[in-house]
């Protein structure tokens, strides 16, 4: 076994090139290979199953592409794709690759659609928005005020979204929100579009974009071409080979919008059992789960750790017959708290180190009693990863010593999409990514990850920023300063605590400020939002010597005042 003296490795890739450079391309060989087997499940709470098969997946994402380029869409334009997880989001997505666009995984919080224009209108190209209606036709909503005119045909024009010429939705029979609005279902089914040609695609092409939290209040979109989708295929050794195992049946019903919940199993080759968007959450979620993972014969499941932690507390009902044999977590740092699931909801816990802009640095495969607290594993074999721990000016430090995790490989992603000040920040010349987590390598060459060196909140697996929170309750008229900061969790690992100067003469209350967030964020069902659980008072904030807050002492302040609640 390798020892290290320094905090720096450099891995060899293995990976055996076998000439599939676009999703398209990968997408294609899978349908013939696999023909009609199942490649995802939508399996409902209630007893029922909606299958999309290889050839489904293939002929319908291809069609759309189809009926995409025979609307003009071009190689390089982007369709942005605001959509539950669902069939018709796979054939939107995938076929959005296939055309030669790339996606736009977008979601948007404010009421008044301010985040959804600013992100549209990034992208510059984006020329096709396909969504559902969201909750109660919320989303709908949104959108239509931002429309100055939608035709039979799908054509839209807004003068807020210039760049935007088409909108298609989807919704199910019984819902009747986007009336005038045409369905997506004409993308595929257009069989005028047969006849067209569908361009060739590089490696180098984008493939997709991420939206993630941006400090303004206004997202990130993190490029990845196609050959970073495909990079996942090159993990040839190490724990991440068995969760990859053809024969496993995961169970992960993540929103397909987030890099934790992305299909990479259409990638992988390997069948994944999820569910609708459009179903509603079973009152015990965890029972649901449970039954859905016996009908299905499910043995891999993929979780946050406050789901893993709610099992743990529940072991004693999980069925008898119980399938799960691995169970695959990450988003957070791994504590003390979840350490009882090994053994106990499943022999094996695969904890997974990695972020959208990075994929994966590390994996490690926990059993029986070698459970350490914020340990995350080893590099994944075959990928051909350079990973360094570095101090403040750069310099590599020496084993177990703390640090700000780098990356380097194939994987890291292109650019913030015409953000150049944002991707400097954090990519440096040569190629290394800061990714602002604070962890250690020992002289093994294993991993511990603490905790994030930015304000950035970590909570349930969800990267919150302070500052959209912040920028939100400034907008009351009782609050003159707000600053969020983060309490220990020993659930989510840390949850959002807004502290808070009121404006002169104001009596706003905890209650009233609670409301208030609920209210102005859009998303109801708590995918992308997480509001603050405490809200603290204070008469003033302590301050730096340069007169800036001074976060640190009023996050201590903040926890022995939770403390005393």
């Amino acid at each position: 076994m390798a020892m290290f003296s320094e905090s720096y490795i450099k891995q060899e890739s293995t990976f055996v090139d076998d000439g599939m450079k676009s999703v398209a391309e990968c997408i294609k060989r899978n349908a013939e290979v696999l023909g009609n087997r199942e490649a995802i499940v939508f399996a409902s709470y209630k007893g029922g199953r909606e299958v999309v098969t290889w050839i489904d997946l293939w002929e319908k994402s291809a069609a759309l592409a189809k009926s995409l380029v025979k609307l003009g869409i071009k190689r390089g334009d982007f369709v942005a794709l605001n959509l539950r997880s669902c069939p018709q989001w796979i054939y939107a997505a995938f076929g959005t690759m296939i055309s030669g666009a790339c996606l736009a995984s977008v979601s948007f919080t404010y009421e008044d659609g301010s985040d959804l224009v600013a992100t549209m209108n990034k992208m510059k190209k984006c020329n096709v928005l396909v969504m559902d209606p969201g909750e109660n036709g919320q989303n709908w909503n949104i959108v239509k005020s931002l429309l100055d005119k939608i035709e039979d045909n799908g054509a839209v024009r807004s003068s807020r979204m210039p760049y935007l010429k088409y909108l298609f939705g989807y919704e199910k029979e019984e819902a009747k929100y986007m009336e005038g609005v045409k369905n997506m279902e004409y993308l595929i089914n257009d069989d005028t579009g047969k006849g067209v040609c569908l361009p060739n695609i590089t490696e180098n092409d984008l493939a997709v974009l991420f939206q993630t939290s941006g400090s303004t209040g206004v997202p990130k979109l993190v490029a990845l071409t196609h050959r970073h989708i495909l990079f996942s295929r090159e993990v040839n050794s190490g724990p991440v080979t068995e969760i990859l195992d053809p024969t496993n049946i995961p169970f992960n019903d993540r929103p397909f919008t987030w890099m934790g919940g992305f299909p990479w199993s259409i990638i992988s080759g390997q069948k994944r059992v999820t569910t609708s968007g459009f179903e509603p959450v079973p009152e015990d979620r965890i029972l649901g789960i449970a039954d859905v993972c016996v009908r299905e014969k499910c043995n891999l499941l993929v979780t946050l750790p406050p789901l893993l932690h709610a099992m743990l507390d529940r072991k004693d009902e999980l069925p008898a017959n119980w399938p799960i044999e691995i169970l695959l977590t990450g988003g957070q740092p791994l504590t003390n708290a979840i350490a009882g699931a090994v053994g106990s909801v499943a022999p094996k816990l695969l904890c997974a180190y990695g972020g959208t802009e990075f994929f994966i640095i590390s994996t490690g495969l926990i059993e029986d009693s070698n459970f350490r607290e914020f340990w995350c594993g080893k590099l994944p074999g075959g990928v051909g990863l350079e990973v360094k721990v570095v101090d403040e000016n750069e310099h590599i430090v020496p084993v177990n010593t703390k640090g700000e995790i780098y990356v380097r490989s194939d994987g890291v992603f292109l650019e913030y999409l015409n953000d150049p000040e944002k991707t400097a920040a954090v990519k440096t010349p040569d190629g290394w990514y800061k990714t602002d987590d604070i962890g250690l390598m020992n002289e093994e060459g294993e991993f511990f990850i603490f905790g994030r060196k930015s304000f950035l909140i970590i909570s349930g697996g969800m990267n919150v920023a302070p500052e959209i929170l912040e920028h939100a309750l400034e907008q009351h008229p009782g609050v003159a300063t707000a600053v969020v900061v983060p309490i220990p969790d020993k659930v989510y690992y840390q949850v959002p605590c807004a502290c808070i100067l009121r404006e002169k003469g104001s009596d706003v209350t905890e209650e009233q400020l609670r409301a208030y967030c609920e209210g102005i964020h859009n998303d109801k069902v708590g995918l992308f939002t997480v509001l603050p659980k405490y809200y603290l008072f204070f008469n003033d904030l302590p301050e730096t010597t340069t007169g800036k807050i001074s976060r640190p002492t009023l996050i201590k302040t903040a926890e022995k005042m939770i403390e005393n609640l």
